[in-house]
């Protein structure tokens, strides 16, 4: 997902994966099946197969836990923020982790075509001899709107060969 955010000549351009549920949702989900999976343990318990309830806690607990590691995965951000002069990329999933401070004059945003017909290009930004890649989860779609939003900020395009 892109989105863009203009306040007082500073434009901020978030890149995030597509989220399909929220955490609170997931763990929603994730009670809803420990409920149902805690009768029919307890079913078995009564009926004398008591060894069914700590595999029954155990398969719940894993699955939440990758649930967990989905949710965090998809919690993933780049944030471009253009002020005047200047570009900063960061990365991260709840603050960034790696950051970048560039001059706007000196950044180019580099296109690659997919090898495959229906992928998404890949797309850069390179500034001097440093390159930074951009919205590797993105898809075809999103990834063309992020080119006009950039080229719309005042970047160059460069095409690369495949």
């Amino acid at each position: 997902m892109v989105s863009v955010e203009q306040n007082n000549g500073i434009t901020q351009v978030v890149l995030m994966p597509n989220r399909s549920m929220s955490w609170e949702t997931n763990k929603k989900i994730l009670l809803a099946m420990f409920c149902l999976n805690m009768v029919i343990a307890l079913a078995w318990t009564y009926l004398g197969a008591w060894m069914v309830l700590p595999f029954a806690g155990l398969e719940i607990l894993l699955v939440g836990v990758g649930m967990y590691y989905v949710s965090w995965k998809l919690s993933f951000r780049e944030v471009l923020v253009f002020e005047n002069e200047s570009l900063i990329v960061q990365k991260g999933v709840y603050f960034p982790k790696q950051e970048w401070q560039w001059q706007k004059s000196n950044t180019t945003l580099l296109r690659q075509p997919s090898n495959y017909r229906m992928s998404a290009p890949h797309l850069w930004l390179s500034h001097l001899n440093e390159k930074v890649e951009l919205g590797q989860f993105l898809n075809r779609k999103e990834k063309k709107q992020l080119r006009r939003e950039l080229q719309e900020l005042g970047l160059p395009l460069k095409n690369l060969p495949k």
